[in-house]
């Protein structure tokens, strides 16, 4: 039997604001292994984005928040939260970090994966995703490489967002916030395909997702935010809504629809 790899340890977390008053995460504990697909279920406001950014942002911007973050066995204090948000693939709910909209996609990309810990070979998958993948269906070759920001709609945006984050080809783990929201259902069925191809990787990363909505399939495990507590879901259902799947998880609208 394989010895199971723990990718991220999140201890003691806790979030708590003082206006308005809310406790979003009383001393929770939640973990993503290696292959994984963990998801964190939550209504609107229960402070699911504010969970992810308690890990991933730097802390004079978290200062509300509090937790030990083990990331593929190394803690990650104030001094390593850098290499933590270098060795990883996010995508954050606001779409884009970039103020003034004024890159070109292609750009906003690369730039974002030219700063991970491990880069080789992230140019040739960055157009492979492209071509391949996430983006294929929707637009001709090269077209949305060129746009710039301020012009993408927000659809365009999200998968933008998504094709940024898994630019970091290597990374161990993927944290993606509410991706399927601006996307239309097709697009949300080839981004549940293409993360099935991921657990399939060799050296699968651990992936994990906030959302308010059940469509992912082969999910690993859940938890449910609710009035500041963290509850593991004992049995996760996808819904139907987005359309048939076959026995491994992929809807049947087409591998990459």
């Amino acid at each position: 039997m394989n010895k199971v790899e723990r990718i991220l340890s999140v201890e003691n977390l806790h979030i708590e604001f003082a206006e308005p008053v809310l406790t979003v995460a009383n001393n929770e504990n939640f973990y993503v292994n290696k292959g994984e697909l963990v998801v964190i279920l939550g209504d609107n406001g229960s402070g699911k984005s504010s969970l992810l950014k308690s890990l991933v942002l730097a802390p004079d911007i978290r200062k509300f928040s509090s937790r030990k973050l083990i990331f593929d066995g190394v803690e990650i204090d104030d001094k390593k939260i850098d290499f933590f948000r270098k060795s990883i693939g996010y995508a954050m709910q606001e779409d884009d970090d970039d103020p003034l909209f004024s890159r070109k996609v292609r750009d906003y990309v690369l730039d974002y994966a030219s700063e991970a810990v491990n880069i080789e070979g992230y140019e040739s998958y960055y157009k492979k995703l492209f071509d391949d993948y996430l983006l294929c269906s929707l637009y001709e070759k090269g077209k949305l490489n060129q746009q710039r920001l301020k012009v993408c709609s927000g659809g365009e945006k999200r998968m933008v967002s998504i094709l940024r984050a898994f630019s970091r080809n290597n990374s161990k783990l993927f944290i993606l916030d509410e991706p399927i929201n601006n996307l239309d259902a097709k697009h949300a069925r080839i981004l549940n395909n293409f993360l099935i191809d991921l657990k399939k990787k060799k050296d699968p990363p651990g992936i994990l997702i906030v959302t308010h909505c059940h469509m992912f399939q082969n999910v690993d495990r859940a938890y449910q935010l609710k009035d500041g507590k963290l509850y593991q879901v004992s049995k996760y259902e996808p819904k139907s809504c987005f359309g048939e799947c076959d026995s491994f998880g992929y809807y049947k609208e087409g591998k990459y629809d």
